[in-house]
């Protein structure tokens, strides 16, 4: 049984605000700009802008708009604005750059009775770029792409580098005859290559995907379309009279043109930034369009600087500063120099000698400062520099017991991990489908084996490998081990003979019998049936793999698996109970119990430890609402055999506690999981 319960509704308390944020609030001028260091108060600036502009000016909710980089930060300004002007708006308050575009381009489309646009999704753009090159090495066409990067064609990551370097020109306005003179210029022969195929590209979404625009194109096609359209253009400044843009340094040149485009002296526009903090330069980001020369407006407004640090302790602020002060400052070091109000802190080296140790560390530091200092784990945070970094961190801390957030957003769905080996399935159902002698590569049976479908790790796959060796040298064969496990991937009859180690086997193999069973063909072999479809095959796999309820029991149990990191729902909620003496190994006596109804923990388990050594989990089969517990199951060790002895220790003091039973589900954050 699962309790789900609404999350309770944002509160927000009308901030004090010091002498810069009012003088943000009292800017006038058609474009201006606040700058701001971390913590000194820049979103809530953004925020009570919104707020003061309604009060005081009467503009209604629907006339104001707040940009942010991403749709992270414009869900979490869309939450504070709602409860701070506790008013209905019929537009999103907040949104990102892109969705801003989009939404212009598909009201124009509206209007004038086009189809509406559509945005082509990363994996979208990912398939038109595979089969493009695929195309090209099939043909021995297309542009000839320097040497050094020739054996990557085919691979994701060099898509994925490609596609980068088409929407950055996308973004910047540089065509393709521009990027190949750009490429020539500057001795870089792949840019050349990529020129071909960004004509390319942009013919074939063209014919095959009209109206959809790639994340990059967005901001330019709404840019030119309110140049090229001045009744378009005069609806947009109509609607619009406050647009506020949060962490403005993350602006790109496609987001500043559409902004100098919409600006009119009817409108405000205020930007509100921290050029040191820029995170988003890789995607085009430039913190020097805070003083864009080509906006005379911005390039001359007005400027407020917050100086009061809020959120950093004093030690901190000033290690911070030390490091700050050393690098170049965009826009001049004038705008740093915070104050900060918060006393405490504390600023540590530690020199470690390999990876491991660091994460150790890093996990002990955790732990201490929330067991011994009290410290809610919300409230810390780790940074490293790379994503490959992090995940080892990540790693090391799940194991040592520290509660870890998702990563929002990091991992496109197709790279997660229980995503991959599905989609892995897929393909190899349908190529088996399409022709039932296709073979089966050795490292796809391997990362099948050792992917969370499989369930496999190196020891067991190793002992596979063994036995699937010596049933083939039983049977006079003389295939290898890599040739065996890829052949025993889909013969239900090898893989039932692998023995207990051979369970990812069949586990996979109900799974590919099942998807070539639900992709069937056409009579004719031409195509598929009419009742096939991606999500019928991928349903038929999934069924047949059999670890839905494995996976949602340990989600609903919490902890690192489950990725909530919720209590499990038990009796006592912290600590242990201690049996009494007169406890067997099938009954436990404690007088602690008293108290209750007959039959009170009845279905629930124990988890008892009866020895230093061993946890025992046993079903509780009668409950008689006083002292004694009944236990089921077999006891790992039976002391009766041999006569009880009063001084063992399931005798008297050896701990337990209960859990599996709704009854135990009596404190907030808990969860229970129980078959009903």
């Amino acid at each position: 049984m699962l309790t789900l319960r609404r999350a309770p509704a944002l509160v927000v308390e009308a901030p004090t605000l010091d002498a810069q944020q009012q003088a943000a609030l009292a800017l006038d001028a058609p474009v201006a700009r606040v700058l701001g260091g971390p913590g000194t108060g820049t979103s809530t600036v953004a925020v009570e802008v919104v707020l003061d502009r309604v009060d005081r000016l009467g503009l209604t909710p629907d006339q104001c708009l707040v940009l942010a980089p991403t749709r992270l930060a414009a869900a979490a300004l869309r939450d504070r604005l709602t409860a701070r002007l506790a008013r209905t708006s019929t537009e999103p308050l907040a949104r990102t750059h892109q969705a801003f575009g989009f939404a212009v381009l598909r009201r124009e489309a509206a209007l004038r009775g086009a189809p509406a646009p559509r945005l082509l999704s990363g994996p979208e753009q990912d398939v038109v770029l595979r089969d493009l090159l695929a195309g090209h090495v099939a043909s021995g066409g297309g542009p000839q792409w320097p040497e050094r990067v020739a054996a990557a064609l085919g691979t994701r990551g060099f898509r994925a580098e490609l596609r980068d370097l088409l929407m950055r020109a996308v973004e910047h306005g540089v065509d393709a005859a521009n990027l190949a003179e750009l490429g020539r210029q500057h001795d870089r022969p792949e840019w050349v290559s990529a020129a071909a195929v960004l004509d390319e590209y942009d013919e074939v979404t063209a014919l095959s995907q009209p109206g959809a625009y790639d994340p990059a194109w967005i901001l330019t096609a709404a840019a030119d379309l309110l140049e090229d359209d001045p009744e378009a253009l005069e609806r947009v400044r109509e609607q619009i009279r406050l647009i506020v843009v949060d962490d403005a340094q993350e602006l790109t040149w496609a987001a500043a043109r559409l902004l100098r485009t919409i600006a009119h002296p009817g409108m405000q526009i205020i930007l509100i930034g921290d050029p040191d903090s820029a995170v988003q330069t890789f995607r085009g980001a430039d913190p020097r369009l805070l003083w864009w020369d080509r906006w005379p407006a911005l390039r001359d407004a007005p400027t407020v600087v917050l100086r009061t640090a809020y959120r950093t302790p004093t030690r901190l602020h000033d290690a911070a500063s030390e490091v700050v002060r050393r690098i170049g400052a965009t826009g001049g070091a004038d705008r740093r120099g915070s104050q900060p109000v918060r006393d405490g802190g504390e600023v540590q080296v530690a020199l470690l000698r390999s990876v491991a140790q660091e994460a150790g560390f890093i996990a002990s530091t955790l732990r201490r400062a929330h067991l011994q200092e009290g410290m809610p784990w919300r409230d810390m945070a780790v940074l490293v520099r790379g994503r490959g970094r992090a995940g080892t961190l990540r790693r090391v801390l799940s194991a040592a017991g520290v509660p870890l957030a998702p990563p929002d957003g990091e991992v496109p769905v197709r790279d997660e991990v229980a995503v991959r080996p599905l989609l892995a399935l897929l393909d190899l159902c349908l190529r088996l489908a399409r022709d039932p002698d296709a073979m089966i590569a050795p490292t796809e049976a391997v990362d099948l084996c050792l992917s969370v479908l499989g369930g496999g790790d190196a020891v067991s796959l190793r002992r596979l490998r063994r036995a699937l060796r010596r049933i083939e040298l039983d049977g006079g064969g003389r295939r290898s081990s890599d040739e065996l496990l890829a052949a025993a991937l889909g013969d239900p009859v090898l893989s039932a003979q692998a023995g207990v180690d051979g369970e990812p086997l069949r586990r996979l193999t109900r799974a590919i019998l099942a998807g070539v069973g639900a992709a069937r063909r056409t009579d004719d072999a031409a195509g598929w049936a009419p009742e096939v479809s991606p999500e019928s095959v991928l349903w038929a796999i999934w069924s047949a793999l059999g670890v839905a309820a494995s996976w949602r029991r340990a989600a609903l149990d919490g902890g690192s698996r489950g990725g909530r990191f919720l209590r499990l729902a038990r009796h006592p909620d912290t600590g242990f109970l201690r049996v009494d003496q007169g406890s067997t190994p099938y009954a436990i006596r404690d007088a602690q119990l008293a108290g209750r109804a007959a039959g009170h923990w009845v279905g629930a388990q124990v988890r008892w430890r009866r020895w230093s050594w061993w946890w025992e989990t046993r079903p509780i089969t009668a409950d008689n609402g006083s002292d004694t517990l009944t236990l089921g199951g077999t006891p790992a060790v039976d002391t009766t055999a041999t006569g009880w002895d009063s001084n063992a220790p399931d005798a008297q003091g050896s701990g337990y506690f209960i859990d599996g039973s709704l009854a135990a589900l009596d404190a907030p954050g808990e969860w229970c999981w129980t078959d009903g």
